[in-house]
C-alpha cells in the first residue's frame, strides 16, 4: 500500500511520514528530496531559475517514478495544484489540517520556502484549503504531537484499510 501526506508547509508531513514508516516498517520517501535528487538542485534554486511551472512538471514525474508498495511519501505543499496529480497518487492520501497560526510558529524555525517568498501563508492557505480536501481519503488534524497524529492514522488504516 502506498500512503500520501498533503498538506500545508509547515503542517508536518515530513516528521509523520518518518515516524509512520517507522511504525509500518515502510520505506519513507521524501519527494521533494526525490526531485532536488534527480535534478542535482535544490527546489530552492529550482524555482528561481525555472520557476514553479518547472518544479510542478518534475513533482508530477518524481510521483510517476513511485513504482514500489509499502511505502509513506511526504509530498510537497503544492502537489494539489495539478490535477493530474490526484491520479498518480494511487494510494491513501491523508490531508494533515494544521491550524495557520501552528505552522506560522513551526516555520519560524524552518528554512525559507520558495513560495513563501512571494505569497504569504494565508494566501496560499486559500488557494489551496479546497484541493487539499479534493485530494484527500483521510483528513488528521496535526496540531499536536506527533504520536498523536501518527497513532490516529495508524488507527484509521486498522479500521478502514484492515492494516
Amino acid at each position: 500500500m502506498k500512503i500520501y501526506l498533503i498538506g500545508m508547509p509547515g503542517s508536518g508531513k515530513t516528521t509523520i511520514a518518518r515516524k509512520l514508516a517507522k511504525q509500518l516498517n515502510y520505506t519513507y520517501i521524501d519527494l521533494d528530496g526525490m526531485i532536488e535528487k534527480d535534478a542535482k538542485m535544490f527546489i530552492e534554486f529550482i524555482f528561481e531559475k525555472y520557476g514553479e511551472e518547472k518544479f510542478r512538471a518534475l513533482e508530477t514525474s518524481a510521483l510517476k517514478e513511485i513504482n514500489q508498495d509499502n511505502v509513506v511519501v511526504a509530498c510537497g505543499g503544492g502537489i494539489v495544484t495539478k490535477k493530474e496529480n490526484k491520479v498518480l497518487m494511487n494510494g491513501i492520501k491523508f490531508y494533515l489540517d494544521t491550524d495557520i497560526d501552528v505552522i506560522r510558529k513551526r516555520l519560524e524555525t524552518d528554512y525559507q520556502r520558495p513560495l513563501l517568498k512571494s505569497h504569504s501563508l494565508e494566501q496560499l492557505f486559500d488557494d489551496r484549503f479546497m484541493k487539499y480536501q479534493d485530494f484527500a481519503d483521510a483528513i488528521v488534524s496535526n496540531n499536536y504531537d506527533v504520536e498523536t497524529t501518527v497513532k490516529v492514522i495508524l488507527n484509521y488504516l486498522k479500521n478502514e484499510v484492515n492494516l
